[in-house]
Formats: C-alpha cells, sequence, structure tokens
C-alpha cells in the first residue's frame, strides 16, 4: 500500500483559507470585490487571486478582532507583514495588495486622506512645506511638483536622525553629490540632470525658509552627458521593421502598429498619444485635435494613420474611459505616456534593431517634412511648438539644405 507523500512546500493546514470566507468583510465586502474587479476589465482568473487575498484578510481581521470600521493603512500594514512573515508567503500579497487597497479605496472602506499634521514626522512635514513653497511661491504645475518630490524628497530620509528630526546642520555639498549619484543610477541622461534640477530645487526652498545658512546649490556636480544632441530619426527600414512584428489580426498588435504610425507620421510625443481621445478624432473632416505642453492644435489625418486606427479600434476592448490607446489588461483605461514610449522600445527589440523609443519617432516625422521640402514653420505646425526657435534644431540636421550653403574652399561668400 503506497501512501502519497506531502509536498516539503506544502502549507501547513492551519493557515489555509476555508472554503467559506468567514470574519468582517464575508460576504458582502467580498461581493462588492468582485463586482468591482468585474467593471474594471480583471479577468476571471486575476479576480479569483485579489478575492483570495481580500478573504485571508478577513480571515485574519477575525483572528485580530478587527472590524470593517478599522481598516487603515497600520491594519493594511500589519496584515501584510503577517502574511510576509510566514515560511511561505502567498504569492498574492506581493503581486495583489495594490489593486485590493484601491478597491477598499474606491469603495469607501479606506481612506485617502493623509495623515494629520500632528502625526507627521519632521521629513514628512517637510516635503509638505516644500510642495506648498513650489506651489504657492514659485506657480509650479503640480506634475512638476510630484516629478520634484519624486526625484529629491529622498535626500530628507538621508537627513533624518535617529529621534526623527530632520538635522539640516549636517548638510554639506559631499553629501548632497552622493544623494544624487545614489539616486541616479538606474537612470539615463534627461532623469539624472531632472534629477540635480530637483535637488537644486529642495536646496533653494531650505535656504529661503532658513532651514540652511548657506547656499549649497553651486557645490552640486553637473551629471555628464546633458549638453543637447541634435536630434536623431530612424530611417524607413526601422520604421518598417517595427510595422512587421505588429500582427494587424490580433487587438495588441493592432493597438502597437496604430501607435507606432500616429508617432511616425504626425509626430506626437508619447504624453499626446496617451492622451488622445475618441473625441478628439474627426473622421468627417480627417482631423485629429492634440493637446500637449500647455496648448492645442488641429493636424490633418492621413489615410494610411486612419487606416491604421480604425483597424485598432474595431478591436479596441471595452474600456473604462475614452482614451484611444487602452490597456490590454484590466483596468483598461488610459495608457500612460511611459507605456506608449514601452510599446516602441519592445517592438524595437523584437525586430532586432538598435532599442528606440518614442521620441525619436517624434524626430522621425519633423525630419521627414524638411527632407520633403517643407519649412520650419510646417515643421513647427507639426510638432506643436510655440517658438520656432525650438524647431530650428531640427535645421542642424537638414543636410540637403545645409549643402547649399556650404561655400566652396577659397571663395568668398556673397
Amino acid at each position: 500500500m503506497s501512501v502519497t507523500k506531502r509536498s516539503p512546500t506544502a502549507r501547513s493546514y492551519p493557515v489555509r483559507v476555508p472554503r467559506v470566507p468567514v470574519g468582517p468583510l464575508a460576504p458582502t465586502v467580498l461581493g462588492e470585490c468582485s463586482g468591482w474587479l468585474a467593471a474594471q476589465g480583471y479577468s476571471p482568473s486575476s479576480a479569483a487571486g485579489i478575492v483570495n487575498l481580500l478573504e485571508r484578510l478577513s480571515l485574519w481581521m477575525r483572528v485580530v478582532g478587527a472590524g470593517v470600521d478599522d481598516i487603515d493603512q497600520d491594519l493594511l500594514a500589519e496584515f501584510v507583514a503577517a502574511e510576509r512573515s510566514r515560511d511561505l508567503p502567498c504569492v498574492a500579497v506581493k503581486r495583489w495588495v495594490g489593486t485590493m487597497r484601491r478597491f477598499l479605496v474606491a469603495v469607501g472602506y479606506l481612506g485617502t486622506a493623509g495623515m494629520e499634521p500632528g502625526q507627521l514626522t519632521p521629513a514628512q512635514a517637510a516635503a509638505a512645506d516644500w510642495r506648498s513653497w513650489m506651489r504657492d511661491q514659485r506657480g509650479l504645475t503640480e506634475k512638476t511638483i510630484a516629478a520634484n518630490c519624486h526625484y529629491a524628497a529622498g535626500l530628507l530620509d538621508a537627513l533624518t536622525a535617529p529621534d526623527g528630526s530632520v538635522e539640516w546642520c549636517h548638510l554639506d555639498a559631499s553629501i548632497v553629490n552622493a544623494y544624487v549619484a545614489e539616486r541616479r543610477r538606474p537612470y539615463g541622461v534627461v532623469a539624472r540632470a531632472h534629477i540635480v534640477t530637483a535637488v537644486r530645487c529642495l536646496l533653494r526652498w531650505a535656504l529661503s525658509t532658513g532651514r540652511l545658512d548657506r547656499d549649497l546649490t553651486a557645490g552640486i556636480l553637473k551629471p555628464p552627458g546633458t549638453r543637447r544632441s541634435l536630434p536623431r530619426g530612424v530611417d524607413a527600414g526601422q520604421v518598417a521593421a517595427l510595422l512587421a512584428v505588429s500582427d494587424p489580426a490580433t487587438a495588441i498588435g493592432a493597438r502597437d502598429r496604430a501607435v507606432v504610425m500616429i508617432l511616425v507620421r504626425l509626430g506626437l510625443r508619447a504624453g499626446e498619444a496617451a492622451r488622445l481621445g475618441l473625441d478628439d478624432i474627426d473622421w468627417a473632416s480627417g482631423h485629429v485635435r492634440v493637446a500637449g505642453k500647455g496648448r492645442e492644435h488641429v493636424l490633418p489625418l492621413p489615410v494610411d494613420v486612419g487606416q491604421a486606427l480604425e483597424a485598432w479600434l474595431r478591436l479596441r476592448p471595452p474600456a473604462l474611459d475614452r482614451a484611444v490607446f487602452v490597456r490590454m489588461r484590466a483596468p483598461r483605461q488610459m495608457m500612460a505616456p511611459s507605456a506608449i514610449s514601452g510599446i516602441i522600445a519592445r517592438l524595437s527589440d523584437r525586430a532586432g534593431t538598435d532599442r528606440i523609443y518614442a521620441h525619436r519617432l517624434r524626430h522621425t516625422a519633423a525630419m521627414a517634412v524638411l527632407a520633403a521640402g517643407g519649412t520650419l514653420t510646417e515643421a513647427k505646425e507639426l510638432l506643436g511648438h510655440t517658438y520656432t526657435v525650438t524647431t530650428m534644431a531640427y535645421a542642424k540636421v537638414d543636410l540637403a539644405s545645409l549643402r547649399e550653403l556650404i561655400v566652396p574652399f577659397g571663395q568668398v561668400p556673397r
């Protein structure tokens, strides 16, 4: 008689979730979660994993004696810590805890408000004051404020003493440069320049509010390679390779093909393509309304771009908003600008070419206008530039026009 041996990686029975959900979240909250996930467009397998995690939370809440009204960020943190402390943590904790938190916020069980001013740590209070200063004194946009905090707020943590206070008196250029050098490791040239700009903004705020008694901005080392280079486009062969690896018979292939066409033909930025809505396309007149960088402009819709968009929209799944390009996985909503650029990077890898991103296709569109005999004004209107001097950078790569300006050796210019 053979006995089935229990796998050494199997979980011990006491930590299993009962087949019948128990706890304060069953069955009302669990049912709401299932309906919310279906409305968001999650697949049945993904929804099952999220509901399972919520069932684990409900069981844990019953064990610790917590109710629905006790749900807050601290309670969720304790639950996650308890799950991760097990010998074999549930994989759903790492994968779906963020989605579970978004559900609890969406239905009102978890508040979105931050801590009260009295509960903020000194570093958090300093970051909040810095945000207000950038908004009220500098007049920066919320997007710029968020980017600055993302890049530079970590410097406040580096200055935090064991007792929680921020020791501004110990800050010097060496500490700032060490932070900048460590923070910029995973980023490219442009992001590294943004990190330096954000840190300088933080130091100017600290100086203007009396936290610092000397200006340290001059001591920050400039990141290498931040000099503006000539615009670089891609050739027709590379564009054809990107289109060749996009299967128009599938929804994701049709979407990727439409993204490539609209970037390389209309010169849109990744953010402009991401924000493009169904109502921005006027099929009757053949025009597209593009919004970006604080202005709107209308562009003609080429036939090949219109055909690519039509093929994608016929396969576009139902989504939560009216964005043209939406995620293929839940939640099905407008794609982020980074996702638009990620499409081009993924296609270039599949095509076996050098990795390129969305902005290279924008350069290609501008250079194609000049190569076809167009003027800088026409390129400016296509790109949506506010100032002509911005577009003049493309004149440096218009080799056909530059050759006509070359004075033969030994002759005097006329």
